[in-house]
């Protein structure tokens, strides 16, 4: 009884998915005026898997202390110093996540939850490294990575971005970010891009490993290195190699979305036409009665 005891107990274990293992989701506390509180009961509703998905990409087992989250409208203090496109942002070393609840969301959130996600990977990526310092736009790559898809919006961006001006180095995409909104919402997309191309050329495990290394003293270009068996160079070389116009214009192009939109183009176009023509023919029958 003891041994089939156990060997089902083992059997439980080891037939749960990844994301079910590990440790526990971090504890948050929420800092919100009374007019927010049920915002705040609706974050704290966010599905634990999300989390621990999070945690397992960034290759932490343990959530380490609570993470205190601060809703702040308009009127507040946060947002009266933050710029006006901004809807969010996490002090990772001091654990704090400020979410700004009245502003229109913006590239690349869609939600609020997005928003709060986003910023939970910032700060679980800092964990993972040990503090240590990441690039941005690897640190934004990872949390976007993890909890958005490449859409058609994204593919949409890319290819705008590489159309509306040359290559940017990593170095210089880190700058975009403190620049104008434009300027950000560029550097997001191309952020996303390279950090989902290196993964689907090399593996998913790939960020818990760099993050791993630097938490062990490594340095970023030599965990990276380490990582994926490139250099940096190497690896934007090889990115830009393969974002040929062509090759990102296809998957726009042949989306559904695009043909549904290229679908009611012709329809409003087809509409537009016949009603000119009517308009054409009961006019033509006005001057033919006048002419009478």
């Amino acid at each position: 009884m003891r041994f089939t005891l156990i060997f089902l107990t083992c059997i439980f274990l080891f037939s749960q998915p990844p994301q079910l293992l590990g440790a526990n989701a971090p504890e948050f506390i929420f800092e919100a005026p009374e007019s927010l509180h049920p915002l705040a009961d609706h974050l704290k509703k966010i599905h634990p898997g999300s989390i621990q998905h999070l945690m397992n990409f960034m290759g932490l087992q343990r959530p380490g202390p609570p993470i205190k989250v601060i809703l702040a409208p308009n009127d507040s203090f946060p947002a009266q110093n933050s710029p006006e496109w901004m809807s969010g942002y996490a002090l990772s070393e001091e654990s704090i996540i400020v979410l700004f609840t009245d502003r229109s969301l913006t590239y690349p959130n869609d939600s609020l939850n997005e928003v709060f996600l986003h910023e939970i990977g910032h700060i679980l990526a800092h964990r993972a490294a040990g503090g240590q310092p990441l690039p941005r736009w690897f640190d934004e790559g990872l949390a976007m990575v993890a909890v958005q898809n490449w859409g058609l919006e994204d593919r949409a961006r890319l290819v705008w971005a590489m159309v509306s001006a040359t290559e940017i180095p990593l170095k210089e995409l880190n700058t975009l970010f403190l620049k104008d909104a434009a300027s950000v919402r560029r550097a997001y997309v191309l952020a996303h891009a390279f950090t989902l191309d290196l993964l689907e050329h090399t593996d998913r495990e790939v960020p818990k490993r760099i993050l791993a290394k630097v938490k062990n003293g490594a340095s970023f270009s030599e965990a990276f290195a380490q990582s994926t068996f490139m250099t940096l160079a190497q690896a934007e070389e090889t990115f830009w190699s393969r974002q040929t116009l062509w090759n990102r214009w296809i998957p726009v192009a042949t989306s559904s979305g695009m043909v549904w939109l290229t679908i009611t183009f012709l329809a409003f176009w087809v509409w537009k036409k016949q009603r000119n023509r009517s308009a054409a023919i009961k006019q033509q029958w006005r001057e033919d009665d006048w002419d009478v």
